[in-house]
């Protein structure tokens, strides 16, 4: 899916958060780095249709958003919301309200639970996970899904190494078959691993972005290059 952002602005009163000239995503895992309050959830949100702009407009594959693209998008939110059942029912619980085949639901199920050791927590309902065990459940809901763009805020900060390794592989599966994947992230060495494309926000506005090797190995913003330690 093609997204295009244009003069996009958002303000909380008069409080500017967002400020992007023009911003394009296409196939690929785009990595979106920066410090806390540089605008990268708000961004998210507003790509996802969760909140408005206040200014300018979105649009994918030339088309503004309807009921019909919400289906092909689908958002991991920083902290995701579980519903009080059981490990197996959240996963699935996407596709139940899409009134998926049984069949395919099974399918999508099997093949991307194995990306993570959770045969012991299926049977067990949120409120008994661990933080790093109701973030796989999180994560594998969303990529059951198989949606044209996805859009992950921060989704292994609360697992530990051999995980988040995990959810990397899992990652780059869901952006398979021309997809889009849009990771937010605080840690340059995963966008190093898995982004084709990275992008440095700062006070709501891009201060770099390109190719992952060019950005992360030889930035142009005096900022970045600090972040880096460059």
């Amino acid at each position: 899916m093609k997204v295009l952002l244009s003069d996009a602005v958002k303000d909380y009163d008069t409080c500017r958060v967002l400020d992007i000239g023009s911003l394009e995503f296409t196939k690929g895992i785009y990595a979106i780095l920066g410090s806390n309050g540089s605008g990268k959830s708000t961004l998210m949100s507003c790509m996802a249709g969760l909140e408005c702009l206040s200014e300018g407009s979105i649009l994918y594959d030339g088309r503004k958003l309807d009921a019909n693209l919400r289906n092909s998008i689908s958002i991991l939110v920083q902290k995701p919301y579980l519903f009080n059942k059981t490990s197996y029912e959240n996963i699935v619980s996407g596709l139940k309200y899409k009134r998926t085949p049984k069949e395919e639901l099974q399918k999508r199920f099997d093949k991307y639970k194995s990306y993570f050791e959770v045969d012991d927590l299926l049977n067990k309902k949120s409120s008994w996970l661990s933080g790093g065990e109701r973030a796989k459940i999180a994560l594998l809901r969303t990529a059951v899904l198989e949606t044209e763009l996805t859009m992950l805020d921060e989704p292994t900060a609360a697992m530990d190494i051999e995980s988040s390794m995990r959810a990397e592989n899992l990652i780059r599966q869901m952006a398979e078959n021309n997809r889009t994947v849009i990771l937010i992230t605080h840690d340059v060495h995963q966008a190093k691993r898995i982004a084709d494309q990275v992008i440095f926000m700062d006070k709501g506005k891009i201060i770099e972005m390109g190719k992952a090797e060019n950005v992360l190995n030889n930035p142009a913003n005096k900022l970045v290059r600090q972040i880096l330690n460059i």
